[in-house]
């Protein structure tokens, strides 16, 4: 966990196998403008967790309220990308009273990749693939046409994604797919191709008080291809809870 700034509290969840560095550069600008936040990087990340830990996605959930506690966070708006989408829509589910608002990036769940798409997904997390294959697989399913790799050549816990898949297979999508009822924020990129964008329309269209934004030349990465861009929508967001 990365805290920085001083402020109401946003709290940031990444994508499947992945660290809270991958928010370093959206926290840096949200914290300069007046935020706490708080980047995960879940348990078995660092040091590999070596058995099951989670029944399902309320499981990992429960795990963050109870960190969320002791850090003493109150009412936070929360941030999940890719799977932290999932996970922030159960986190929600569980205490939707507590938060201010929920911020959803590469929000998928519903729609299914091509075969094709998840092949070079499940690839990415092979250890033994050597790096060449890996940033080429990670350029064509995660990030949009011509946009830049960089640092997510690498950053792939191959341990920590079969313990959160395993989560996501055991949790029914019906049980957590509205996310609460707290107000949201869907970020959509026009050019996921792992997150669809039609399943952020077909989740807007059924939740209210939520707000969908397409992002042209932004894939299912986002973060490190539309940084600037995210942070704008998600201050306009969250100053308009306030307002």
């Amino acid at each position: 966990m990365v805290e920085r700034g001083e402020g109401r509290d946003i709290l940031l969840y990444p994508s499947l196998g992945r660290a809270g560095s991958d928010f370093d550069e959206l926290a840096i600008s949200l914290s300069e403008a007046g935020y706490r936040t708080f980047a995960v990087t879940p348990p078995g990340f660092v040091t590999p967790l070596g058995s099951p830990r989670w029944e399902n996605l309320f499981s990992i959930a429960d795990e963050l309220w109870d960190l969320v506690e002791q850090l003493g966070i109150t009412n936070p708006v929360a941030v999940g990308h890719a799977l932290g989408n999932r996970i922030i829509r159960t986190f929600s589910t569980l205490r939707p009273n507590d938060l201010d608002g929920i911020v959803l990036l590469a929000c998928g769940g519903e729609i299914a990749p091509s075969v094709e798409v998840h092949e070079i997904f499940l690839r990415i997390f092979d250890p033994n693939r050597g790096a060449d294959d890996r940033e080429n697989d990670v350029a064509k399913v995660f990030f949009a046409p011509g946009n830049d790799v960089g640092e997510w050549r690498d950053g792939w816990s191959g341990s920590l994604a079969m313990l959160q898949g395993a989560a996501v297979r055991s949790t029914d999508l019906s049980d957590f797919y509205l996310g609460g009822r707290a107000p949201g924020l869907v970020i959509q990129g026009v050019n996921d191709v792992i997150a669809s964008p039609q399943n952020s329309i077909n989740l807007v269209a059924q939740r209210p008080n939520t707000k969908l934004v397409n992002l042209d030349n932004c894939g299912h990465a986002m973060l490190p291809e539309q940084s600037r861009l995210i942070s704008r929508e998600i201050l306009e967001f969250v100053a308009s809870l306030h307002s």
